[in-house]
């Protein structure tokens, strides 16, 4: 098992390194559909992953969120930092090990401390093991780390974006 766990960062980073397509904005989207489609609300109503529908769509900051239901897009409306998910959205573990941004599986998925958390998923973590479990082995720890490297990296996008506009 220990193996396993040093095994861990370097295949998010291979993973993060390798996949130049992937999306890098500050909240996980493709295609300017955040959460790849799926209803935010209901990880918490409804306490499971559903995919919204293209009828029933929130534009928030300049992305389209879907929802499964009438009732979910209004409750998204009333309060949607409530329901964005922690980290943009992207895999809180690979936040937390390596600061970098990777592609969730949106049917990983948790919530913490009020907080929606997704974590990436193929079929490699089969062999060395979930990010979700290696997550929940120590939760305090994994999150107090993702929200500083959240921070930092938050921060340096800032910087990124002011000297990309000078």
């Amino acid at each position: 098992m220990k193996r396993i766990v040093y095994l861990l960062p370097a295949l998010i980073l291979f993973s993060c390194a390798s996949n130049p397509e992937e999306p890098k904005g500050p909240v996980y989207n493709l295609n300017g559909v955040a959460l790849a489609g799926y209803d935010p609300v209901a990880y918490f109503e409804q306490g499971e992953p559903k995919v919204g529908m293209e009828d029933e769509v929130v534009t928030y900051e300049g992305l389209k969120y879907y929802f499964s239901n009438t009732k979910n897009r209004l409750l998204f409306q009333e309060n949607p930092t409530k329901y964005l998910p922690a980290y943009g959205g992207w895999c809180a573990y690979a936040v937390a090990e390596t600061s970098g941004k990777m592609e969730p599986d949106p049917t990983m998925w948790q919530i913490q401390d009020g907080k929606l958390q997704l974590f990436y998923d193929d079929w490699m973590t089969s062999l060395t093991g979930s990010l979700k479990e290696e997550w929940n082995t120590d939760p305090k720890s994994y999150k107090v780390k993702a929200d500083s490297n959240w921070e930092k990296m938050n921060q340096y996008d800032g910087y990124l974006n002011v000297i990309f506009l000078l």
